[in-house]
Parts: C-alpha cells; structure tokens; sequence
C-alpha cells in the first residue's frame, strides 16, 4: 500500500523495542549517575582513609626507638688492638673501660693415627677394620710424654656416641663418622709417607675433649690390628693427641677469666668479647648518641611525611577550585588538632630543664605544620643532659637514688612524683654447709654432686684430685653453671667459701630462689650432714602511698602508679626519696597512635566499614532502581504493544475502505454499460 509504513512484525511499523529502551534509559539516567557518583566519592573517601591510616602506621615504626629506655641507651664498644679481640655490645651494657690480656685461646682437641701403632696406610682405601666406635666427652688427662692417657672424667649430661662401621677403609671411616654428626668430624691427611686419619671434636673447651672406646669385628678390641687401631681411653690407646683441648684464658681489669669458648659474654654485663689471638688490648664501652640522634631524626621524618599526607587529603587550591578527598572533614580535622595538642603541651610532671621539643633543637617549619631538627642542638643536650632527652621522648622515671632504678610503666600510670618506701629488700636463696668440706676427691666414691636450684635440676662429677677449698668452690660454681639445664633456663649459683666451709648463692632474687641438695654420693662430704638452706624473700614497699607488689627485686606500683615498675638493687629499708615519672612525647603519641590503629576499638577501621556499608547500601540501590527500571520496561512495552495492536487493526481497517472505495468506479461503469 503506497505511504504505509512498515517494521517486521509490527502491524504499526514502529521499532517499539528501540523506543522502549530509550525511553527507560532515559528514566534511569539521572538515579544512576547520581549512584555512580555516590559510589565514587564514597570509595575516594575509603582509600583516602587508607592511605591516612598507613601513614599513621608508618609514624609508630618511626616512635618504636623512642617510646623504650633501650632506645637511648645505645652503646658502642672499641677495641685497640683487633687482632687480639673484637667487641659488640646491647644496650645492656654500662659506660667503662677494660684492659684485656689474652693469654691462650680455646682449643678444640685433635686426634690423629698413628703409623708407628699399626696404622701406616699407604692409600685411602686401605682397611683399618669395621665394628663400632664409640665416642665419650668430658675432660682428659693426657701424658704427651709416653703419648698416653691418663685420667678421664666424662661429662654425664652429654650421651656416648656410638658409629657402626661397616665399610672398613680409611675414606669409609671418615665418612660415617661426618654423616653421624655426633660432635666429631673426621679428616685423612697424606704426611708424604702415611695417610692419617684425623679425628676432631667441634666444640672448644678443656671439658669438651673425646676418649674413644672400639668394639673390633675381629673380635680383639685391644691389640694394634682392625678397628682397634683407633682406640683412645686410659686402657687402650693407639692414637697420638696432637692438640689438647684447652680453655680460653684472660684477664679483663687484672681478673682471672677462663672460657670453654672464644666468646667472653658473661664477663661483663652487656659485652661480649671475641677473642682472636694472645696480646693485650683496651676496650672502651660508650653512649652512642648517633644513635639517638638517628632515631630523632627517623621520628620528625615519620612526622613530616604523615602531616604532608594530611595536608595533601585536606587540601584546596582556589585558583582551580580542585580540593582534596578529605577536604573539610571533620574527623581528619580531629586528628590534626590532636596531634598538634599532644607536641604543643609541656610535659605534665616533667622535673627536668627540658619540657619542650624546642629546647632540644626540633620546631615547627611554619606553615606546613612539618617539624625541623637542628642536629647541633640535640647532639649538644645528648651530650649535656642525656637523662633529661630519654625523659622528653619516652616513658621515663628519674631517682636521686641510684639502687632505685626505672624498668618500665603501663598506659594507666600516670605522669608525677611518687614517694618510694622500702619495708623488705629482696634476698637471693642460698645454702651453708654445716662443715668445712672434704678437699680429696675419688673417683666413684665421692665426685658427684646434684643440686635443685630455683627448681631447676643440675647434677656434675669433680675430676678426682686434691683441691684448697676456693679450687673446690671455683669447679663446683663452673660445673653448674657450666650444664645445660642451667643454661638453658637461666639459672646460676655463686659458689664461695669461707674458713673451710662452702656456701651456694643464687643469682636470683626473690620469694621463687631456692637451693637444695638433691643427692650425689659427695654431698655430705663437700656440704656436710645438715646443710642450712634459705630461701629469699621478695622486694616490699610501697609507692606514692599506696602499697605495692614485690617480685624478686622488682616493686609494681597500684593507684596512680598502676604498672609503674621499679627495681630496687640495695640500699637500706625506709623512705628511700620521689621517684619523678613523666610521659614523653613519643609515648603519648604511640598512644594515640595505637588507639587509632587498634583492630577492635580504633578510629580507621569502624569508619571504613561505615563506609563500606554505604558503599553496599548503593549496591542494593541500584538492584532495586534495576527492578524499578524492568517493571517500567515491562509498562512500557505492554502500552505499546496495545498501541501497536490498535493502530494494526486501524490500518486494516483502512486498507478495507481503500479496498472499497476503490471498487466504486468499477461499479459505476458497470452501470453505465447497462443501459
């Protein structure tokens, strides 16, 4: 039909499916741009307060230094001579100076075959013999003289070490003694006639030494054929020592000081000497306030790049109108102004000549709000006044009284001076023998000893001999303190003796130090019958009034000085001063810091979630402007569709009349030809 207008499937021709999608697009067009733009901002505003909370984050790293005593007790230790020894040191370490003398370093004991003895092999894969070694550890008496051995006392915490062997050849040997890893590594070494086979024990020390005991498959375990050969102990003894074990022997400030090792680390509290080789050599323990100054300058550059963070989020640039994602917030606003509180306050309480940063040589920059460190200031009142510094950054107390020396505070002790009264000074346990001590020592009849010392259980066997009692005192005290169960525990005891008669110390204090003999068939002999023990007693007293709790030397305040901790070396009982404690600026600001970081209670954490929860309130927007969206689609289209159904039957009916009308001139012809 000329001038209809046609579309497949539609009787009206229109592209109603187009229609409709403009027509809903249209309709969604303004909900969905405003929800994007919601969405975007809201998901700014989340990184935004991520970056913040990692720039915070980084600002605590940069106060860890500076919140603790150690951070400003940095020492540092010179040698004058480094051949003879070199020096390291913690922060545990007191200022001083120590002239060292080395007289011998620590050996470790070398053994070695002997050709003369039957062991001259002229190639590696020579058979010695097979069966089993067994290898024993402790002190050995050896007569270079007559090349034999004449006393061993075995060291009874370490176990006797068996190697099966079952390849017999010299490189056999070797290699099933190293893949034991027993303590011992074994070598060959051609001396241009023989290869010898070479035993050495890996640890230095006159107690360290090995006696070897072989159980020969030719069943002879004595003579100088098969495995028998590599025989070492008091009966059987085939090999040559040709380097005794041996002790480390010193002298620091004029003092005798032996070593089962090189490294002296209990010398001297907080120093560990490495010795090198014999000579003398000065060493200097110092402060180290480059040190401090290194962590003062790590906490004003943490600063600066947190207050350029928050200046960057909060900033607006009138020229372009552009303004930060944070730009007027309120909570970023909060946490400026509390910064800036905490660094502008005086310390409350502070008994000293510094109370502000600006006295030590840090002030702000001006306008940025960044802060500026004159290293020539600080350095000078490290050097002036180093307590005073440590007071300005940290948690700090300061006493007149030296025996009443600042551990540490918790954050509910509060800032000011506290009066500090002593009832009870903690003691060490101890033991008195009740008899002056046998001086002879048999093997077997009266050589051990056990001991439970501050619960903790340690027994040694004495090398037979004649001692003076102060021998006896001085191998007892190594013998202890010398044993794993010791060590391991950090446990120790003084032994002394006075008029003959031997007495125990622990190096503990308080109400758990304990000592008592626990057996050992030399106990009665070296301490007699009825041994008197004393237990120690814990620290009491009372600070700012308010009664405290004693732990060994360690009183802990309640009340105001809630977590306050002080330990109490010596001195008298009764009114022992004030103790005058501050907060530095660096552990109010790790407070602060922490409260804002914390997982379950801080600020950064609750509002991204809030954030995010409006973030998902967006989501669920949009779901429901989607179904919105599809009912009205749905709307739509039936309305169209009903339109389109109408307008199909009205162009019917129009090609019915056009149909008809133009039939009316072929009627009417029709008529006419009828007449």
């Amino acid at each position: 039909m000329a001038g209809s207008i046609t579309s497949t499937g539609l009787g009206s021709g229109l592209d109603i499916e187009s229609l409709v999608s403009q027509l809903v697009a249209a309709e969604g067009r303004p909900a969905r741009q405003r929800l994007d733009r919601n969405e975007a901002e809201l998901q700014a505003r989340i990184s935004a307060y991520g970056t913040l909370k990692g720039s915070f984050s980084a600002f605590q790293s940069s106060l860890n230094s500076l919140t603790s005593l150690s951070g400003f007790q940095s020492k540092s230790a010179s040698s004058s001579d480094k051949a003879v020894a070199t020096v390291t040191t913690t922060n545990a370490a007191a200022a001083g100076s120590y002239d060292l003398e080395v007289f011998d370093l620590a050996r470790t004991q070398r053994l070695v075959s002997d050709p003369a003895a039957g062991a001259d092999f002229t190639a590696l894969d020579d058979v010695v013999g097979t069966g089993t070694l067994s290898f024993s550890f402790g002190t050995v008496g050896y007569d270079e003289g007559t090349d034999s051995v004449t006393g061993f006392t075995r060291d009874s915490d370490r176990a006797v070490r068996t190697v099966e062997i079952t390849d017999g050849s010299l490189t056999g040997i070797r290699d099933a003694v190293n893949a034991a890893d027993i303590g011992v590594k074994a070598s060959i070494v051609f001396d241009g006639t023989n290869y010898r086979l070479g035993f050495a024990a890996e640890d230095t020390g006159a107690a360290n030494a090995m006696q070897i005991s072989v159980s020969d498959a030719d069943g002879n375990d004595t003579d100088a054929a098969g495995l028998s050969r590599l025989n070492f102990n008091e009966t059987t003894n085939f090999m040559l020592q040709n380097q005794a074990a041996q002790d480390a022997s010193a002298s620091l400030n004029g003092i005798a000081i032996t070593s089962a090792s090189n490294t002296l680390d209990t010398a001297v509290e907080g120093v560990t000497f490495n010795l090198l080789a014999a000579g003398t050599t000065a060493v200097t323990v110092k402060s180290d306030p480059g040190a401090i100054t290194k962590n003062v300058e790590a906490f004003v550059n943490g600063y600066n790049q947190l207050s350029s963070t928050i200046k960057q989020l909060s900033s607006y640039n009138p020229e372009t109108g552009r303004a930060g994602i944070l730009n007027g917030d309120a909570t970023l606003r909060g946490l400026e102004s509390r910064l800036n509180r905490v660094l502008g306050t005086p310390l409350e309480g502070a008994d000293s000549n510094y109370q502000i940063l600006a006295q030590i040589g840090i002030t702000r920059t001006g306008s940025n709000g960044g802060l500026e460190l004159d290293k020539s200031a600080l350095e000078a009142a490290i050097r002036d006044n180093p307590e005073a510094v440590t007071g300005l950054f940290a948690a700090f107390g300061q006493s007149a009284d030296n025996e009443v020396g600042y551990l540490s505070a918790s954050e509910d002790t509060r800032p000011g001076d506290y009066a500090v009264n002593i009832t009870q000074l903690a003691t060490q346990g101890q033991l008195s023998g009740s008899q002056a001590a046998g001086l002879t020592i048999t093997a077997g009849s009266n050589d051990t000893l056990a001991v439970k010392v501050d619960g903790i259980s340690a027994s040694l066997t004495l090398a037979a001999g004649t001692y003076t009692a102060a021998e006896l005192a001085a191998q007892i005290q190594s013998g202890l303190n010398g044993t794993e169960a010791f060590q391991d525990n950090g446990v120790a005891v003084r032994v002394s003796e006075n008029g003959g008669v031997l007495s125990m110390v622990s190096d503990r204090y308080g109400s758990a130090s304990k000592i008592e003999i626990a057996g050992g068939n030399a106990a009665t002999d070296l301490f007699g019958a009825a041994p008197t023990s004393t237990d120690g007693v814990d620290v009491a007293g009372s600070i700012g009034g308010v009664a405290a709790t004693g732990s060994g030397r360690i009183l802990t305040g309640a009340g105001d000085a809630a977590g306050l901790k002080l330990e109490i070396t010596g001195g008298a009982t009764g009114d022992r001063g004030t103790l005058n404690f501050t907060r530095g600026f660096a552990d109010q600001l790790s407070t602060l810091v922490s409260g804002l970081l914390d997982d379950d209670t801080g600020l950064f954490d609750p509002l991204t979630e809030s954030l995010q929860d409006r973030v998902s309130r967006i989501e669920d927007e949009r779901l429901e402007l989607n179904q919105r969206l599809a009912n009205l689609e749905e709307r739509y289209r039936a309305e169209f569709n009903a339109m389109d159904r109408i307008l199909g039957q009205l162009q019917g009916t129009s090609d019915f009349l056009t149909r008809q009308l133009e039939t009316i001139p072929v009627i009417g012809q029709n008529n006419r030809n009828r007449r």
